[in-house]
């Protein structure tokens, strides 16, 4: 990528690949469900369960890939591309060697790590095998979470972007082929699911490993991938390490309010589910209005724009809460023709009308979140959301979610009102982080010692 391409970035240009490439790995899991109900409910059951345990894993891999998109991509602003790569080829190693590791413990623990669940020897022996074939593939996962945010930094979101969309494709035929016995292939159910998935996971690394060399400005040496940078690798997980764990108390409390949900009954929870299943569309936009941004305000305080990166922020803020307002007005006009898309229960409908009809106070609270934070672990402030993520989603949301939704015998909705107000409280309180700039003197001298390197 030239000097010239570098200063035409975008947030739109950056933002929308990203929200295509997040929109279809949620897609791919959603197929393989969808596909797998036509086998049976054990088949679904089974795969489910198994990838709780390698949805935990991909977090694991993340603490390093979410410090390599921000170092990098400040690096490759202070136009330093040759650190940026050795980098990146310190990353790829240590990624690779903990992949290989939960790989082979996965491999050769199965039966370990399922018995949590006590599972019917049935389920049982269906997931191991899921196991066996997906999690011996994990390592490719660790590597494709350290390429990806390495391509993007650059500037080349729609390069990720595809490659999400054709692993779909893949991922679509090969169920197709394998679950039902198309063209002659016998019918192989999970394992058909199971191989499907390893074949886009192994098509994917091969494709991002082209392109990583394709796009990045300096090449790639074989001893790079030797010689470890600790210093900069240091860096990257003093970012990955807080925003993981960030990320793991948000899993973690959402897990917790949905136990509640479970305790109000069937239909309680069947409307908490396509809630939110629905509302995973806003949550993704704002996801990708934020990690596009990211890039760009990480590669302006690489090259020392700092208050174009600050106004940067603020723009992005504007135009995510706007158009996310604007979408759940139009989904909230329409919001009981939506939830006939997933059921017919009246009772249901009712409920999670009320619930899309409230998301349009809740929703752009949330985008401060989404967009703020990413930004602010583009500076390097990141213990500062863990604090408050721990503060208000334990001391807040959970505490309001049992008053309202149990204690007050609002249900459902009761739960939802206390996620909108852990949602305002954390985004007001990173807004005026974002605007009273206390992350700036840290951040200046951050970018000396790139600049230096």
């Amino acid at each position: 990528m030239n000097n010239k391409s570098i200063k035409k970035l975008t947030a739109f240009s950056l933002t929308w690949p990203i929200f295509v490439e997040m929109l279809t790995h949620i897609l791919m899991g959603n197929v393989d469900t969808f596909m797998l109900s036509h086998v049976s409910d054990n088949a679904v059951a089974a795969v489910g369960v198994t990838r709780q345990l390698l949805d935990f894993s991909i977090i694991l891999f993340n603490l390093l890939g979410l410090g390599v998109g921000v170092i990098i991509a400040q690096f490759v602003g202070a136009k330093n591309f040759n650190d940026a790569s050795k980098i990146a080829a310190s990353a790829l190693t240590l990624n690779f060697v903990f992949g290989i590791v939960i790989s082979v413990l996965f491999v050769l623990n199965r039966d370990l790590f399922l018995s949590f669940y006590h599972l019917t020897p049935e389920l049982s022996e269906l997931a191991q095998m899921y196991l066996l074939i997906v999690g011996g593939t994990l390592f490719l996962e660790a590597v494709m979470l350290t390429i990806g945010p390495v391509i993007r930094s650059h500037g080349f979101t729609m390069d990720t972007m595809y490659i999400g969309i054709g692993m779909n494709v893949v991922n679509v035929i090969g169920n197709a082929v394998l679950i039902f016995g198309l063209f002659g292939f016998p019918e192989l159910g999970v394992m058909g699911v199971a191989f499907s998935t390893a074949f886009s996971r192994i098509l994917g690394f091969i494709f991002l490993l082209f392109l990583l060399y394709k796009r990045i400005q300096a090449p790639i040496a074989l001893r790079d991938y030797i010689h470890i940078k600790w210093r900069e690798i240091g860096m990257t997980l003093k970012i990955g390490i807080p925003s993981g764990l960030e990320w793991l108390s948000y899993h973690f409390s959402q897990m917790m309010v949905t136990k509640m949900v479970t305790l109000m009954g069937a239909t309680a929870l069947a409307t908490h589910i396509y809630a939110s299943n629905i509302v995973l569309f806003f949550m993704l936009f704002g996801m990708a209005i934020g990690e596009g941004t990211e890039i760009l305000v990480a590669q302006l305080f690489g090259s020392r724009k700092i208050e174009t990166a600050y106004k940067q922020l603020l723009l992005s803020l504007k135009w995510a809460f706007g158009i996310t307002l604007g979408l759940i007005l139009i989904v909230s006009l329409f919001r009981e023709q939506v939830l006939m898309i997933f059921t017919n229960d009246l009772e249901i409908i009712t409920v999670g009308s009320a619930v899309l009809l409230f998301c349009i106070l809740l929703e752009p609270g949330r985008v401060f979140n989404h967009v703020i934070i990413n930004s602010l672990r583009a500076a390097g402030d990141v213990k500062f959301p863990l604090v408050m993520a721990v503060i208000s989603m334990w001391g807040l949301k959970i505490p309001l979610a049992y008053l309202f939704g149990i204690h007050l015998g609002y249900g459902v909705l009761g739960v939802w009102i206390a996620h909108a107000c852990d949602e305002w409280v954390r985004g007001i309180v990173h807004y005026r982080r974002w605007t009273g700039r206390k992350w700036e003197k840290k951040l200046t001298n951050h970018i000396d010692s790139i600049q230096a390197s």
